[in-house]
């Protein structure tokens, strides 16, 4: 379990500020640097520029300043149970500088995790595990891709992140991968490449899911016809249509709408029961 003792969302020192605590703080720390800091690593310091991540173990030393100007950062000062075992098998590593080019997910959860960490309740203890656990999991998985890819490729992430949720809720539906490059200004094939390597999925079969489950929501809940439905949603052959539903939803449109009408009666008539 993960105990957050005190914990900072975009704290400001006006005056900038010097910690030295070369024995540590007795707990973990997680920093975020908002602002450029010099930072004590193997006995010299460095600048780190805005926007590092620092882990400190516990028992190590924390050592940092910024004398010119506002210090802003975010921290959380934790303990956990498994230590060390835990970030190595996220291979978040100590002492390290770390950059994220995207990090408003990791910022984002920081400031739900404040608001809870000030909060009361009889799950209270629990609802902070799991969100600074999640918080570490999502900073693993953001750190290794920028490892692995390379910053340029992150600053992609999140417009392709945005591009993505809105065509699966069917708010955005691109005639395919070249009006998505002309939209990031890169190569189709590039963009190909990232939306693959970024989802698992190329970008074709997210448009035809975001078709297919915007189409099962209408069958849901409209009295449209099914090729009504179908040119709603794209298609100009109803077969076409039919086809790619059943092999998404493994029925047809109409044997997806009568299911749902039947479960909605059974469903009815149990509460009548009750």
């Amino acid at each position: 379990m993960i105990q957050v003792h005190m914990l900072g969302y975009n704290f400001v020192n006006a005056l900038g500020i010097d910690v030295n605590r070369p024995n540590g703080s007795g707990d973990y720390l997680f920093l975020h640097f908002r602002r450029s800091t010099e930072v004590q690593l193997d006995g010299e310091y460095q600048t780190v520029l805005a926007g590092t991540y620092l882990l400190y173990k516990k028992g190590d030393p924390q050592i940092y300043r910024k004398k010119d100007g506002h210090f802003v950062n975010d921290w959380i000062h934790f303990d956990i149970e498994g230590e060390d075992s835990f970030f190595k098998r996220l291979k978040i590593p100590f002492n390290t500088p770390m950059v994220l080019p995207n990090n408003k997910s990791i910022t984002d959860m920081t400031s739900r995790l404040l608001d809870e960490v000030f909060d009361v309740g009889p799950h209270h203890k629990e609802i902070v595990d799991q969100m600074a656990h999640t918080l570490f999991y999502k900073f693993s998985d953001l750190y290794s891709f920028a490892q692995k890819n390379g910053n340029k490729m992150m600053l992609y992430h999140k417009q392709l992140v945005d591009i993505r949720k809105k065509i699966l809720n069917y708010e955005y539906q691109p005639e395919g991968a070249e009006e998505m490059a002309d939209k990031l200004g890169v190569s189709i094939s590039y963009v190909q490449h990232l939306y693959k390597d970024f989802f698992h999925r190329t970008i074709q079969q997210d448009i035809i899911w975001g078709r297919i489950s915007h189409a099962a929501n209408m069958l849901n809940s409209t009295n449209l016809s099914v090729a009504e439905i179908a040119a709603q949603c794209g298609y100009d052959n109803v077969e076409h249509f039919s086809r790619q539903f059943k092999k998404l939803r493994c029925c047809s449109p109409s044997g997806y709408r009568k299911g749902f009408a039947e479960s909605g009666q059974q469903t009815e008539k149990g509460d009548m029961v009750r």
